[in-house]
């Protein structure tokens, strides 16, 4: 879609995950970031993965600010990174979300447009999912202050404070935003697939 980035989140540390990485981990003889990359990537004008390029390919873009934890620091390595194009938004979505919707974005960017916010964010059963986003660019700065100077690591304090916009996304048999954070999660995710 033209005037859409987008990146996938991928630099967390798979703690729950037991021995394997989260990235890596098979999902119907694929990985949760090939999963992710085949549903994005047709929706965005360009595609990046934050992460650790010796599991995420020598592409992906590493957190720019030392000792940073979170998401949020994710979000603003994408945003600051060189490999983006000139686009106003980026889509941002989790590595650990392998069914997110092929329309995704252009539900998002019809918001975000219409309301000239800052953010658009996805809510599913009443329930924000802010690592489904889409976030105008010039939020660059607020996300800078948000990591630097109020040391936040997350998102919703900084969904409180910007023009933001919820996308109440239509309930459905397979849970789209559906996380995989374990084991389990993931053996639910295969049998989701047979649904």
């Amino acid at each position: 879609m033209t005037n859409i980035d987008g990146v996938i989140l991928a630099a967390g540390r798979s703690s729950r995950m037991g021995k394997s990485n989260k990235v890596q981990s098979q999902l119907a003889g694929r990985t949760l970031l090939d999963h992710v990359r085949d549903r994005l990537e047709p929706q965005v004008d360009q595609l990046i993965v934050n992460g650790d390029p010796a599991i995420c390919g020598e592409a992906a873009v590493v957190d720019v600010i030392d000792g940073a934890k979170g998401p949020l620091v994710g979000l603003y390595s994408a945003l600051v990174s060189e490999q983006l194009s000139a686009a106003e938004f980026l889509m941002m979505v989790p590595c650990d979300g392998p069914f997110i919707p092929t329309n995704l974005v252009a539900e998002l960017y019809r918001d975000i447009q219409l309301a000239d916010a800052d953010i658009a964010c996805v809510r599913y059963g009443g329930v924000a999912q802010p690592t489904f986003s889409l976030w105008h660019k010039r939020v660059t700065p607020a996300v800078e202050q948000a990591l630097l100077v109020k040391k936040q690591g997350g998102f919703k304090p900084l969904l409180a404070s910007l023009d933001s916009r919820y996308l109440d996304w239509p309930e459905q048999v397979v849970n789209p935003f559906f996380n995989i954070n374990t084991q389990d999660d993931l053996a639910e995710a295969e049998a989701l697939l047979c649904l």
